[in-house]
Order: C-alpha cells, then sequence, then structure tokens
C-alpha cells in the first residue's frame, strides 16, 4: 500500500479505494446509497489502514440536535434530590458542544398522580434518551415499557428494577444496602429484640421502589441471624408533623422496649426531632443520606449510622453513559454500583473534608 500521512483524510480513503469523496463520507457516516461494490472497496481499505474515526469531532460537527430528559423527584436546596440535580446540571454544561439540551421534568415523590403527569410531559417531549429515578414501581414499568418500543434509551438511578431493560443502572446495591444496615443496627441485639421501621407515607399507599428493595435485604438478614426478633412498621407522613408526633408518641406507649429503629430514607433527621420531642431516648437508629440536617444528628449522637450514596456521581455517570451511547456509539456497562459509606461521628468530618476535594 502506498505511505500514507500521520493524519488519514477522507480524500487518502478515497484515493486508495478509487471512488469519490463523497462515497467514503457516506459510508463512513452510513447515509445515501452506496453501490455494493463501492461500500465492499471502501470498507476494504478502511480495514487494510485500521481506520479509528474520529467520534467526538463528527459529533461536534454534526447539525443533529438530541433532547435528553430527566424524571427526578422535586427538591430543595441541601436534599438528597438537589444533589442528584448537581450531577445532572454538570452533565447538562458539558452536552452543549455536543448539540444535546438537557430538559429536567420534577414530580412530588410522595404523590404518585404527580409522577404520572410527569410521565405524560416525558412522553410529548419524545426525547432521545432519558435519565430515570424509579420511585414508583408500577408507573416507572409503564413508563420503561413505552420507551423501549419507540427504541429509546433510558438509565435508572437511585433504585435499580429487574423487570425492565434499561441501558444502565448507577446506584446503591440497595438488597445489599438493608443487609448492611441491619448488620450494623443489630450486631449486639437480642434474639428476641423488637425492631422500629419507620416509613414515609406515599399516596396510594405504595412505598418507593428503593425502600422495598432495602427492606428487603434488612429482612433477609434477620431471618439468617435473628429470626425470632419482631419487626414494626410505623408509618409517618411528609408534611403533617402533627399527626406524626400522635403516632410516634402512640407507638412507643405500646411498645416501650423498642431499643433499634431504622428509617430507609433521608428523612432520619425527622424522626429524631420527633424523639427529642417526646423525650424517647436510648434507641439506637440508622439511616441513610448526607443531609446537612443528617450530618448534624449524627454528630450530635441521636444517629448512630448513616449510609451514603454519591447521589451527584449517580445522575452524572447515568447522563454520561447515555450520551455514549447515543452520540458515541459505545456499549454501556448494565450495573454500576457506587460504594456503601458508612458514616459515623467519628469518620464525618474527615468524609466531608474528602467530599470536598
Amino acid at each position: 500500500m502506498k505511505s500514507l500521512p500521520d493524519k488519514i483524510r477522507i480524500k487518502d480513503i478515497a484515493r486508495l479505494a478509487n471512488v469519490s469523496t463523497g462515497t467514503v463520507d457516506r459510508v463512513l457516516h452510513n447515509r445515501g446509497e452506496v453501490s455494493a461494490k463501492s461500500r465492499e472497496k471502501v470498507e476494504k481499505v478502511l480495514k487494510e489502514i485500521n481506520y479509528q474515526p474520529n467520534i467526538y469531532a463528527s459529533a461536534l460537527a454534526s447539525k443533529k440536535r438530541y433532547t435528553f430528559v430527566t424524571l427526578l423527584p422535586e427538591s430543595n436546596e441541601g436534599e438528597y434530590w438537589s444533589d442528584i440535580k448537581k450531577g445532572v446540571d454538570q452533565a447538562a454544561h458539558e452536552f452543549l458542544d455536543l448539540n444535546i439540551s438537557v430538559e429536567q421534568i420534577f414530580f412530588n415523590q410522595y404523590d404518585s398522580t404527580s409522577f404520572e403527569k410527569a410521565i405524560e410531559t416525558v412522553l410529548k417531549l419524545a426525547p432521545d434518551a432519558v435519565l430515570l429515578a424509579p420511585i414508583f414501581k408500577e408507573q416507572s414499568i409503564s413508563l420503561a415499557k413505552q420507551l423501549e418500543i419507540q427504541e429509546i434509551p433510558y438509565v435508572l438511578i437511585d433504585s435499580d428494577m429487574e423487570e425492565i431493560h434499561s441501558l444502565a443502572y448507577f446506584g446503591m446495591d440497595s438488597l445489599q444496602s438493608g443487609y448492611l444496615a441491619a448488620k450494623l443496627l443489630l450486631s449486639d441485639a437480642s434474639p428476641n429484640s423488637e425492631i422500629a421501621i419507620f416509613q414515609v407515607y406515599r399516596s396510594g399507599n405504595k412505598g418507593s421502589n428503593q425502600t422495598e428493595l432495602r427492606i428487603n435485604g434488612f429482612k433477609r438478614y434477620i431471618e439468617e441471624h435473628l429470626p425470632t426478633a419482631k419487626l414494626f412498621s410505623i408509618k409517618i407522613y411528609a408534611q403533617d408533623h402533627t399527626r406524626n408526633l400522635k403516632i410516634i408518641k402512640d407507638f412507643f406507649k405500646q411498645h416501650p422496649h423498642i431499643r433499634e429503629a431504622i428509617t430507609f430514607n433521608s428523612k432520619v433527621y425527622l424522626i429524631t426531632e420527633y424523639l427529642e420531642k417526646m423525650n424517647i431516648s436510648g434507641i439506637k437508629f440508622i439511616g441513610y443520606d448526607l443531609l446537612q440536617k443528617n450530618v448534624k444528628a449524627l454528630k450530635s449522637g441521636k444517629v448512630n449510622y448513616l449510609l451514603a450514596q454519591r447521589p451527584e456521581i449517580q445522575s452524572y455517570r447515568g447522563m454520561k453513559a447515555l450520551c455514549e451511547y447515543k452520540i458515541f456509539k459505545n456499549e454501556i456497562k448494565r450495573k454500576n454500583f457506587m460504594p456503601i459509606d458508612i458514616l459515623t461521628s467519628e469518620n464525618i468530618d474527615f468524609y466531608l473534608d474528602f467530599q470536598s476535594i
């Protein structure tokens, strides 16, 4: 083969294949009509020179525009989902040169109707890719099926679902985190312990997909190590503080021997506030997520452990995966588990310092 320049150009390939530059362009970008004979000649040359296209440059030069949509719970600054949003915002900023616009759709995580309306908005946008937090299981399955019919790739964050065929998942191993939470909470518990599980009420009396998975892992540990222990579920309400106080007061009046408690979401600080108001102490408590209020409760000794899961990284990597797949045609690993960080009053300051680097 004739000597080639260091940087292979389309006209170099055309010269070697004895075809026009237009033919090479159509073969490389799989557009327009090309005769079988010409395509064979071009592909033979590409193989011989081990041609590696600059996909990033091609994407920059492309006039095609993409719409990526995120479907996430609404949140306030400092809450778990606001950190998820930060990862999305970072990815959206990096996508600008690739002609990708990111539409962020939000819903009330305690109201399944809000989620259903948000789904309608997502589908009306006819997106090229979707990042989804599958809070409500049945509705998430319905959305996934519609996306699959339209061949729209989607990535899950926060909790996984085996029932659907997402491109990828980024988040904790929820079952394993529930098992770990039980191990931390109950390592020194008596065989007949009474354990309180605080759950936040959602419309339709449905728990979140994430919570269900964590509870299953928690129960698995109990079945293996404390089969005679008793679990009690206490339902609280996201905004009804007066009602919550009465519920908790009545519960501990009926179950004065409770010494271990857990909540599988970021509302652990809220439970400790209720317990403090009622002068209930001596409870070993574990919860999730690195909220400022949760850190304060951890440092004060009201919470024994927090399990954290790097929310910004989840959403950022999820968005990047959609870009890698949709724009650069790369294969994506299906399951991408985040580290399960165990935080205590002794290590929280070091962890926060590390996070800020």
